[in-house]
């Protein structure tokens, strides 16, 4: 997953699961975001069993393009539930006028079930209303297999308080010991609307995802799925 991560963050405030670009500030600056959503959501499969969840998410921006935060959350499947908690960090770059650089590394850490926590790495590029990134996991979910998740945001602003996100995704495994029989890959999307009112936030999502590609405990009961979420920012 990537939960909170610079999404992503990325991921990050993920909520809107993000898509504004990303300058280095000149003084660090420490914030967050607390949320809540219909159907949490990651990389198109519900990590909340089709249900409500909560989620707290701190950011850290520091100079010289240096960032890191993290994500609490709690997460429930199949028999068990288990608080979860996701740290990220890295550093952004600027390569040109309105088109920036960025690497870094998440880690994802479940409470009640260690065997699931894997770490990830990732590089993308980032522009004024769209970022394109890579995932890479050598051991995900604790399964001992490979994956690669790439994904491609974009968001327009409609009005002054109104904005538009598109997401696109495609994850990658070997199929090992999935126990997939719908293929190594799987697609997932993501249209949505936010409209913001100072630190209050109101989303709406349609988030649809295809069958195969690696993956756990995430139901897939439901592959698309209306989002609604609410976030208040501090």
């Amino acid at each position: 997953m990537s939960f909170g991560s610079p999404n992503r963050a990325a991921t990050t405030a993920s909520l809107a699961w993000l898509l504004a670009s990303i300058t280095p500030p000149a003084l660090a600056e420490l914030g967050g975001t607390v949320s809540i959503q219909s159907d949490a959501r990651d990389r198109g499969l519900s990590y909340s069993d089709d249900k409500p969840a909560a989620q707290l998410t701190l950011a850290y921006d520091g100079n010289g393009g240096w960032y890191g935060g993290g994500t609490a959350m709690r997460a429930k499947f199949s028999e068990h539930s288990s608080n979860v908690i996701s740290a990220y960090g890295g550093r952004v770059v600027n390569l040109a006028p309105g088109l920036d650089a960025e690497a870094g590394l998440q880690f994802n850490h479940y409470a009640s079930i260690t065997r699931y926590d894997f770490g990830e790495l990732y590089a993308g590029l980032l522009g004024e209303r769209w970022s394109a990134r890579l995932h890479y996991a050598n051991d995900y979910y604790g399964t001992g297999q490979h994956s690669v998740y790439g994904e491609l945001n974009f968001n327009w602003p409609l009005r002054k308080t109104l904005m538009a996100s598109a997401h696109l995704g495609a994850l990658n495994g070997s199929r090992g010991d999935y126990g997939i029989t719908h293929g190594d890959t799987r697609f997932d999307s993501r249209l949505g609307l936010a409209w913001q009112v100072q630190s209050v936030e109101l989303q709406l999502s349609w988030v649809a995802v295809s069958r195969g590609g690696p993956y756990t405990w995430m139901t897939e009961r439901r592959r698309n799925a209306l989002v609604l979420g609410l976030s208040t920012s501090f």
